[in-house]
């Protein structure tokens, strides 16, 4: 009969077996035991991060941008790898205008999300804004080969294009939006002023009368208005640019300097010069005034504007009298001296011509 620690006893065998069993499966199960570990640690992290952004979000509705920005920092601390907190926090600092930060934040995003078009998108949208065209174009090049017709992407790509003077490729982007979405106001109104300032004025004219038929924000309407009466302008149809163009300046609550000066030279061409003349003269009283607005006004009065620069210049047949300081030391006997008023008047008529009805 065997001894008890004889190799040959049944039950030091068995022990034995069991030992090799244990050594065998001790790693297996450190694996599996460690791994169902990590992830209730990790989820527990991911819980912890979104009650960090929800924190976040609600410190952003009361105004309190900085008290978010810590909530979000706090997620990054508790797990540097969420994706979703990274993201967040770009958005934050694009709302407090930190734009260099947020792509320094939306490049870890993208480091772990990198199919994410949108992100690669966002990336673009910073670069623009930080006039670094070429890294904008790369990183849209990436939303685009994934998703070829979002409209956001082809509309950066053609105000990239615009940026870079590559104005076919700018037209082309536009062109691109509208096949996708025919009534989309940005694309026809950046198309159509691309279009006016080659002088292409019945093709402006045909698409931007088809967009204000079409439900619009009062920005685009009025800009829609505006850009149609320059169009008409550019064909000579007066009345009709007049129309338009007092549209925009009706829909507008403070028009520039240079719109209110087209309207008034579109009244002028369109023969209701007395409309031009209220339109300087409210302009004198807003301190607007300069040459070309003084010559303009001399050619519709048919007087010769003073030697010496005087702000504004009255036609003693102009019953009107407005009591802007700049009239104060006004002379209102302008010299009627016939030769020399016609050759003034040729001179400076091209001078009053806007921009964008002048020469091609």
């Amino acid at each position: 009969m065997p001894r008890p620690d004889s190799p040959q006893h049944h039950g030091i065998r068995y022990l034995n077996d069991r030992i090799v069993v244990w050594l065998l499966l001790a790693p297996m199960l450190s694996v599996i035991f460690g791994c169902n570990w990590i992830q209730r640690k990790q989820g527990y992290n991911q819980e912890l991060c979104r009650d960090c952004i929800e924190q976040s979000f609600t410190a952003q509705q009361t105004g309190n941008l900085e008290q978010a920005r810590q909530h979000l920092e706090k997620s990054i601390k508790i797990e540097p790898h969420h994706a979703e907190t990274w993201w967040n926090l770009a958005e934050l600092s694009i709302q407090q205008d930190r734009y260099s930060l947020a792509i320094v934040e939306l490049k870890e995003y993208l480091e772990l999300q990198p199919d994410d078009p949108h992100g690669y998108l966002r990336l673009a949208q910073l670069y623009y804004l930080q006039n670094e065209y070429e890294l904008a174009q790369t990183a849209l090049k990436e939303t685009i080969r994934r998703i070829p017709n979002n409209i956001d992407a082809i509309m950066l790509s053609g105000r990239l294009a615009r940026k870079q003077s590559d104005h076919p490729l700018a037209m082309s982007a536009y062109y691109h939006v509208l096949q996708v979405n025919p009534n989309h106001a940005e694309a026809t109104l950046e198309l159509a002023e691309m279009l006016l300032a080659k002088h292409e004025s019945v093709q402006a004219a045909a698409i931007l009368r088809g967009l204000t038929r079409t439900n619009l924000i009062p920005e685009d309407e009025s800009r829609a208005h505006l850009n149609l009466g320059i169009a008409y302008g550019q064909t000579e149809r007066w009345e009709d640019a007049v129309e338009h163009l007092a549209k925009a300046d009706a829909m507008t609550d403070q028009p520039t300097q240079r719109d209110r000066y087209r309207l008034a030279y579109a009244h002028y061409k369109a023969g209701t010069s007395q409309q031009a003349l209220e339109i300087l003269l409210k302009m004198a009283d807003s301190e607007h005034w300069d040459s070309r607005t003084e010559n303009f006004y001399a050619t519709i009065t048919g007087t010769i504007p003073q030697a010496t620069y005087t702000p504004s210049v009255m036609s003693a047949s102009h019953e009107h009298r407005s009591d802007h300081p700049f009239l104060k030391d006004l002379q209102v006997s302008p010299v009627f001296a016939t030769d020399r008023l016609l050759q003034k008047l040729s001179e400076t008529e091209i001078d009053i011509v806007p921009p964008e009805w002048g020469p091609k």
